[in-house]
């Protein structure tokens, strides 16, 4: 594959993702500590039972000023083009390259089960 024809593919996947709409998954938590944002996840695999035991019954994930900016966006009302102009509102150009980043952290929320992304037409109603 040329290096062009992937460039194209990558801004088409792109653009298919700025209308996409995040929703937390509703049994993740947040706290805030010195440091900010911390999500906590709950340990419900049966292979967790040990780390329960030592840790309690959540993961803790710490998220860094803009972590913690976007995920208190993600509301299944706002798109990710809507958050990113957001974000880029509040930290400019320290957000740049701001859509790659966005959908970079966006995937890993949804790879760690933390949001769903949902269509456009699934986002949530209430509130709108």
């Amino acid at each position: 594959m040329s290096r062009e024809h992937s460039f194209v593919d990558a801004k088409e996947n792109l653009e298919a993702w700025l209308d996409l709409v995040p929703e937390p998954n509703e049994d993740v938590k947040t706290s805030e500590d010195e440091g900010g944002v911390v999500l906590l996840i709950p340990m419900d695999s049966l292979l967790d039972f040990l780390a329960k035991r030592i840790h309690g019954g959540y993961r803790k994930l710490k998220l860094d000023g803009q972590g913690a900016f976007v995920w208190n966006l993600c509301d299944g009302k706002r798109s990710v083009r809507e958050i990113g102009n957001r974000l880029r509102e509040r930290f400019g150009e320290e957000a740049e390259p701001l859509y790659e980043r966005l959908v970079v952290f966006l995937m890993d929320l949804r790879r760690r089960h933390l949001i769903d992304l949902k269509s456009p037409e699934e986002r949530t109603v209430t509130g709108v």
